[in-house]
């Protein structure tokens, strides 16, 4: 396989170091997904005025730390399910409710998948439509729902189309699986970064609908994928008591707990970044439709979709080219649907971004 032909993940640095000699110190990742600008200043003063915390039990209860949920979230305290990062509560979800059939909406993260698989769930396929802009309706996705379907998963906003469902959707979506005994799993990784978040959130139904599970983490919005902080809203009693009783004690460590409690507060933090992304939204957005014969689809999250112009390079020989120059970009050859026509782009600071489109149009250009 030539490296052109390869599709790296946005943590994959060290393999990006290995293949291609770039130090990874040096390499600017428009693929991991992760606010450019760091993690809380409020919460890294904290971190740094308590270092002794690791020396501690932290709470086995987690209450100041559900509390902060609690409140960013505005979901109830006892609805939610604290984790390792969201990967241990998809795994921790999947196998409590050990889903026969599970239906994913995609083109996807293929996490997914791999924990249906390790539990031999049968998998259907509902994929959106690129000639629909990837947008989804509500009403398609129930019409194509099968019957014996025990679990739907949702991306929402999705990873890697950008695209979202909004809240009117999620409530027709919730009640017809409720009524028909289907789980609805909503990954809302992305959501804290969209300027519509409060109208995309499914975080208040968690009280209404009792089959619906909502997945979050802090890695992206928050920047600290080393801290390996997730959580979790559901009102059904039924599946908090399984969790309760599955997961082990202290699965959050001293220092996430301290960290997460004091940057959910962090309001001019989360302001902040709300307002960056939303300008380098518009910023690299206007730019790539400038590229003639370049298309990008509908943006909820921190990154865009784009597919590159016809008779010019492949996703992955636009990779190639790119990380040579300490740029790397998301090559979507792997999700499934998508092709070698495809990359998606993360919104990183102003003269990162300015670097990537010139680099971008000289070499389709060529």
């Amino acid at each position: 396989m030539s490296k052109s032909e390869r599709a790296f993940h946005g943590s994959d640095l060290e393999k990006i170091e290995d293949v291609y000699g770039i130090p990874k110190d040096q390499i600017v990742s428009f693929s991991a997904n992760v606010n450019p600008l760091g993690f809380s200043p409020k919460a890294a003063q904290a971190l740094k005025d308590n270092l002794a915390v690791i020396s501690r039990y932290p709470d086995r209860d987690y209450t100041n730390l559900k509390k902060a949920v609690s409140a960013y979230t505005g979901a109830d305290s006892s609805h939610i399910i604290l984790g390792n990062g969201v990967t241990e509560l998809l795994t921790l979800f999947i196998n409590l409710i050990a889903p026969q059939n599970a239906v994913v909406i995609g083109p996807t993260y293929s996490e997914y998948e791999k924990d249906l698989n390790r539990r031999g769930s049968h998998i259907y396929h509902i994929n959106a439509k690129e000639e629909e802009d990837f947008v989804l309706k509500a009403e398609d996705l129930i019409r194509q729902t099968p019957e014996e379907t025990d679990l739907v998963i949702l991306c929402n906003p999705n990873n890697p189309t950008s695209g979202a469902l909004y809240k009117e959707d999620l409530k027709r979506l919730a009640a017809n699986y409720q009524k028909r005994g289907i789980w609805l799993l909503i990954d809302e990784t992305y959501v804290e970064f969209s300027k519509d978040s409060a109208l995309i959130t499914a975080a208040d139904l968690t009280g209404t609908y009792d089959n619906l599970f909502v997945l979050r983490g802090t890695s992206k919005f928050f920047a600290t994928p080393g801290l390996r902080l997730g959580y979790a809203l559901t009102g059904n009693k039924e599946l908090l008591d399984k969790a309760a009783k599955t997961q082990d004690p202290w699965n959050i460590n001293s220092a996430a707990d301290l960290v997460g409690t004091v940057m959910f507060q962090d309001t001019d933090y989360i302001h902040l970044v709300k307002e960056t992304v939303e300008a380098e939204k518009d910023y690299v957005c206007s730019r790539l439709v400038s590229i003639p014969g370049m298309k990008i689809y509908p943006v909820n999250g921190n990154f865009v979709l784009a597919r590159l112009p016809q008779d010019t390079l492949t996703s992955g020989e636009l990779f190639d080219i790119l990380i040579r120059q300490g740029m790397m970009v998301r090559n979507c050859a792997t999700f499934s649907t998508l092709g070698d026509r495809f990359i998606r782009i993360c919104f990183m600071n102003h003269e990162d971004n300015q670097r990537l489109i010139a680099a971008m149009k000289k070499a389709l250009a060529r």
